[in-house]
């Protein structure tokens, strides 16, 4: 693994973690409705956090969400031996019930989503490309078709570190405009599909480095 890609992979993971962390202190420890004060601001009723059914498919979501988002970088690190492969496929497991149960919850809770139809529009999208590119890596890896399994679960994650992207770009455009609703809506959509291009580069590239290097075998 060249260093800038161990440099890249160890920042995923550090982010990954801290927002793993934040996450679950954030819903599980503190109390929420401080957490979200700007947005119930801005008038999202839902965030008072009252038991409502919502509320409750809203902590699946994060607890689920979280754990995908911290199993995932891990498994693209090399596995050679017979006890890393049993790990990879014990997480691998983990990894994908996860983002089974949290893209379903996902895509109930998208029609609650704040700031109107572009916002429940891009939660809706994200959820169900989240499913299906989790869907498609798993079932090459059951085709064996390793190549492939590889390339969707390199976008699978994509979509699910759009969770660190969204709070990035939402900060940055919500401040930067002094709007949090118009950063919180650009950014569900910027996180998506920037997420998406960049690993498409990715895996694009890679593409041509192992056919070169099938090349000079040959």
């Amino acid at each position: 693994m060249k260093w800038s890609l161990k440099i890249t992979t160890g920042f995923i993971i550090l982010f990954a973690l801290l927002l793993g962390i934040a996450s679950i202190s954030r819903y599980f420890i503190f109390d929420p409705v401080i957490g979200n004060q700007i947005i119930i601001e801005q008038g999202l009723e839902m965030f008072r956090m009252e038991y409502k059914p919502w509320n409750y498919v809203l902590y699946l979501h994060i607890l689920t969400a979280s754990l995908a988002l911290v199993i995932g970088p891990f498994q693209f690190l090399s596995q050679k031996k017979p006890r890393q492969l049993k790990t990879h496929r014990f997480l691998g497991k983990g990894y994908v019930l996860s983002i089974i149960i949290s893209g379903f919850a996902g895509i109930y809770l998208s029609w609650f989503a704040f700031g109107g139809f572009l916002s429940k529009l891009g939660f809706l999208s994200l959820s169900i490309s989240w499913l299906f590119s989790t869907y498609l890596a798993y079932s090459f890896i059951r085709k064996r078709n390793f190549n492939l399994h590889k390339e969707w679960m390199y976008r699978s994650y994509a979509i699910t570190f759009v969770a660190v992207t969204f709070r990035i770009w939402s900060a940055a455009i919500g401040y930067s405009l002094d709007h949090f609703a118009i950063g919180y809506v650009s950014a569900i959509w910027l996180g998506l599909i920037g997420n998406l291009i960049v690993i498409e580069i990715w895996i694009r590239k890679t593409r041509r480095k192992r056919s070169q290097l099938k090349s000079l075998s040959i």
